[in-house]
């Protein structure tokens, strides 16, 4: 994490996610795709001096609401608003892997079409580099990161990995350290149960979704991404040619 991490205070889950490697011996390209938590008012003009060019709010739209923050990065704010199945996990003080793979699973059919935006997007020089965040950087964030991911060649584990990252970044929060306002009611025991989810929950619903479709880029290509446009992004956003 120590290479990828970008710290801004308060916004302790930045990181970029350039470094993964392909399907070949291409890696992704370094400060092109940026994933973490929305940031507030005050961490805003942090991240807008990464050079983000485009973000990708995965909230919903009463969180935007009660929450702004990612229109004072300067950049083009895309709402895309996902939202999977929290009953099982709500009111929960304890959820289970298995109660976030169920909301994991539930959110697909709206982060599906995202994730197909997303892997257009990085084709285009003019849009990145690109920000992907909801309120914590991680379940909304980690399931529409896999996919984009997995859908250009990354491998399963090293997918899983990096989704795992967000619960290292959480359990080094100390006493005092600035972080998110929407966290900042919870103790930070309560974060830390929140967001340390293994990275076993991430390789489960990958391999749920290659069992039903064959690959995560067929699941995205029924929800509108062209085979050509992937192929044109793969290209673009890869050091290296790689190898399909």
């Amino acid at each position: 994490m120590s290479t990828r991490k970008i710290t801004i205070p308060g916004l302790p889950n930045v990181r970029d996610l350039g470094g993964l490697r392909g399907a070949g011996r291409g890696y992704l390209r370094r400060g092109i795709l940026v994933r973490g938590p929305a940031p507030s008012p005050e961490t805003a003009p942090a991240l807008g001096n990464l050079g983000i060019r485009t973000v990708i709010d995965l909230r919903l739209d009463d969180e935007r609401r009660l929450y702004q923050g990612p229109e004072c990065t300067g950049a083009t704010v895309l709402p895309r608003p996902v939202a999977g199945d929290m009953s099982r996990i709500r009111g929960n003080l304890r959820p289970l892997p298995s109660d976030y793979l169920a909301n994991y699973r539930g959110m697909l059919a709206r982060a599906a079409p995202v994730a197909a935006e997303i892997v257009g997007l990085l084709a285009d020089e003019a849009k990145v580099p690109l920000y992907i965040c909801c309120a914590m950087g991680k379940d909304r964030t980690g399931v529409v990161s896999a996919l984009v991911l997995r859908a250009l060649g990354v491998r399963t584990a090293d997918v899983a990995r990096d989704y795992a990252l967000t619960a290292r970044a959480y359990r080094a929060l100390r006493s005092g350290d600035p972080r998110p306002n929407w966290t900042r009611t919870d103790t930070l025991a309560q974060l830390r149960l929140r967001t340390s989810t293994p990275e076993a929950t991430m390789r489960a619903l990958i391999a749920g979704i290659e069992a039903d479709h064959g690959s995560v880029a067929r699941l995205l290509i029924l929800h509108g991404l062209q085979e050509e446009t992937r192929l044109r992004t793969i290209a673009s956003a890869f050091t290296h040619p790689v190898h399909l």
